[in-house]
């Protein structure tokens, strides 16, 4: 019996999809300080409507038509989103669709989830997102998540799937088209989204699918081919990896020189996301108090800094907190990474996520982890700003105790970020190589 009514908001339809109900009633506590729950002895009955929405209405999908007098279309499926929360797996979709659409092929939004969608208020918004100015003007764009009519498609189109629950309407479309493989934007294996449930298995499923691969990062292509991820290699489909444009700023040596030398205290920037299982929030939380408690991070010499999603102060020691800063959108978020001096930022997962690269490259000493074939080697490769350890507290603070010496070292610092071997644009991302790789494919389905 649930024995927990949650009021109805995204937070909390947002919860329902990632955790799904059992998750929910097992998070109750956890939630307890960011949500109001309201005890009650018994809910109302829960509605198959309910049961879809905890799995992202993969079978319940808008309806599919086709319309021959359409153009052959790269239909990029983009689930819900809002800008007070949008990050970089977002930037990592729009700017996959616009290279489509710059490479010539007709391209469409297709906003396929139930939210609140304004493209007037949306164009204003991305004003403030470099590089995505001309989103909705480059783009042909529809919003069908209330269902209320097909998606038509020409009879050729294909799609781009962007998480999980869209490669369902990628799969969809396909059916309805001329079968050809759909292209899978793959960001992270997100099965470790969830714990054993429904949707793990769902999302695991897709991965079996008839498509070609787009991976977020050599690392996560690595983990799928090295570990076999649903037989991935034995289906011989064809795959390939870029590298997300990093969001970061170094200034000039002078400025940043002055900046750093002149602070009373260094800025130690914790990823602080409670409600993103994978930033690992807990342990690395503890870890950061941990550091201060030894003195290895003596808080006379040290301001503690939270970004991400989430409003929680964490008392690191008596008297000393960590305060988290408010949501900023891209503009924000590029005028302050350069302030950093070390970073603790935790990811359980394969994908390494942006944040390192973003510190790293804007002269931050980063700590991260491991993960299975994400090391200090795949690190290295990338920039000496990046110290990665095993999830071990002991030698996670061991780290740490070494990124703090490393962070002292001002031009080291600058030196590594100018060194860094990682895209700092888009351009730089869509190498020639990705480019024809998409023409060939592209081009055989035009053809077909």
């Amino acid at each position: 019996m649930i024995r927990y009514l949650i009021p109805i908001t995204k937070k909390a339809i947002r919860l329902i999809r990632r955790e799904g109900f059992a998750g929910v009633k097992r998070k109750i506590a956890y939630f307890a300080q960011m949500q109001d729950v309201v005890p009650a002895a018994a809910g109302p009955a829960i509605q198959p409507d309910d049961l879809q929405a905890a799995m992202n209405r993969v079978h319940t999908l808008p309806e599919v038509a086709v319309d021959p007098s359409r153009p052959f279309t790269i239909n990029i499926l983009v689930p819900a989103f809002s800008f007070d929360s949008i990050s970089a797996g977002f930037f990592g979709v729009f700017q996959t669709a616009l290279l489509f659409a710059r490479e010539g092929y007709h391209t469409r939004l297709v906003l396929f989830d139930r939210f609140d969608f304004n493209a007037a208020r949306a164009r204003e918004k991305l004003k403030n997102y470099p590089g995505l100015e001309t989103l909705f003007d480059e783009l042909e764009f529809i919003y069908i998540g209330d269902r209320k009519a097909p998606l038509c498609v020409s009879p050729y189109d294909t799609s781009l799937a962007t998480v999980w629950y869209s490669a369902y309407l990628a799969r969809k479309i396909q059916a309805a088209t001329c079968g050809n493989p759909f292209f899978y934007l793959i960001q992270d294996y997100e099965t470790l989204f969830y714990p054993g449930s429904s949707n793990a298995l769902l999302a695991n499923q897709t991965y079996q699918f008839n498509y070609h691969a787009l991976f977020s990062t050599a690392a996560l292509q690595t983990f799928f081919t090295q570990y076999q991820i649903s037989g991935f290699s034995a289906q011989e489909r064809s795959y390939i990896h870029y590298e997300n444009a990093c969001s970061c700023r170094l200034p000039d040596k002078e400025t940043f020189l002055r900046i750093h030398a002149a602070a009373k205290k260094r800025k130690l920037v914790f990823y602080s996301r409670p409600v993103v299982n994978r930033n690992m929030y807990e342990f690395g939380a503890y870890a950061l108090s941990e550091a201060v408690r030894r003195g290895i991070l003596p808080e006379s010499e040290w301001e503690f800094i939270g970004i991400g999603l989430g409003n929680g102060t964490v008392q690191l020691k008596e008297g000393v907190t960590l305060r988290q800063m408010p949501r900023m959108n891209l503009k924000e978020y590029l005028d302050t990474v350069p302030q950093f001096d070390l970073a603790i930022t935790f990811m359980a997962s394969p994908h390494p996520s942006m944040l390192p690269f973003d510190l790293a490259g804007s002269g931050c000493v980063v700590v991260t982890n491991n993960f299975l074939n994400k090391t200090q080697a795949y690190f290295n490769e990338v920039s000496a700003n990046i110290l990665s350890s095993d999830v071990e507290l002991e030698a996670v603070l061991e780290t740490i105790a070494r990124a703090a010496v490393q962070a002292e070292n001002l031009d080291a610092r600058y030196q590594n970020a100018r060194a860094m071997r990682y895209p700092k644009s888009w351009q730089e991302t869509w190498n020639p190589e990705i480019k024809s790789w998409l023409h060939q494919r592209m081009d055989n389905m035009a053809r077909s």
